[in-house]
């Protein structure tokens, strides 16, 4: 079976960037300043194990168990806020220089592809090709802005 640009499946990653200016420089400030905090709270070796390649292969790990022909994950309502915030908090308080870098790179890959779901999902989708999306309590609201200003549907 062959796509063509006007007929891709929803599982794949959309093409071209899906954030505008105020969401992209949010991005790159947070994710910059998430990384310079690790450096300055002190980040080893291990943190960095964790953070970079621990945290992300559990994550990869996790969302292939749906499969890779499932369908997008949307998780935009009161069960994605629910489930950001309780990776985050546990992220946080375990490792937090791990959990530092984990998100400081995620959000700086977000950035760097236009991604609009949040950053937990950031290196996921783009190692397996894909566009699961959770909503972010700190850029979506940004993103929903800057939709609706551009008269567009926001996705959230």
């Amino acid at each position: 079976m062959t796509y063509t640009a006007t007929a891709r499946p929803s599982n794949i990653a959309p093409m071209g960037r899906q954030i505008r200016i105020w969401g992209s420089a949010a991005r790159l400030a947070v994710g910059v300043a998430m990384l310079i905090a690790a450096a300055l709270t002190g980040a080893d070796q291990t943190d960095v194990l964790l953070g970079l390649i621990a945290f992300p292969l559990i994550e990869v790990g996790l969302l292939t168990l749906r499969g890779f022909k499932a369908a997008p994950l949307r998780l935009y309502g009161n069960a994605g806020h629910c489930l950001n915030w309780g990776v985050g908090i546990a992220a946080f308080s375990i490792a937090t220089q791990a959990a530092l870098l984990f998100y400081g790179a995620s959000i700086l890959l977000a950035f760097a592809r236009g991604y609009a779901g949040c950053e937990i999902f950031a290196i996921s989708n783009w190692l397996r090709r894909r566009d699961d999306q959770i909503v972010c309590p700190l850029f979506s609201p940004i993103d929903h802005a800057e939709a609706r200003r551009a008269g567009a549907d926001p996705a959230c």
